[in-house]
């Protein structure tokens, strides 16, 4: 879920930001469909940053299965950051990401525990770009 002020990034820009960000998700073999992006008009005067209004911020919130290695994080944390400083930096915002590491017995999409990573299943979901049940 992302949080920006309304008139900071245009529909054009948050369709390619939602799309960079699928794609680095992708290249680490997830189903497209595990990536919501969710641009969130932030009204003016309701964000805060110590205490203060502030115009032009932005918050990303990553929620996923654990990574495998302290590499894989880091490659992840450059990918993001090669796809969200520029966009950012460009229209002066400050922003701040943090990922959250879920258990997939304590996560369901469409009623359905996620297939265990690389299994057939997963690529099956993948495939048809949605949770489904497999028999």
């Amino acid at each position: 879920m992302s949080v920006f002020n309304p008139n900071t990034i245009s529909p054009t820009d948050k369709e390619q930001l939602a799309k960079s960000i699928t794609k680095l998700y992708v290249s680490y073999g997830l189903p497209a469909f595990y990536v919501q992006a969710h641009f969130i008009k932030d009204v003016p005067g309701t964000a805060f940053v110590g205490g203060e209004v502030h115009p032009n911020f932005a918050d990303i919130y990553r929620v996923a299965r654990a990574f495998q290695s302290e590499e894989a994080k880091q490659r992840f944390f450059s990918g993001v950051d090669n796809i969200l400083d520029p966009e950012c930096e460009s229209k002066e915002m400050e922003w701040e990401y943090f990922i959250a590491e879920a258990s997939r017995d304590l996560w369901k999409m469409s009623g359905l525990v996620p297939q265990q990573p690389g299994s057939e299943g997963e690529k099956k979901w993948a495939q048809l770009n949605k949770a489904v049940k497999l028999e």
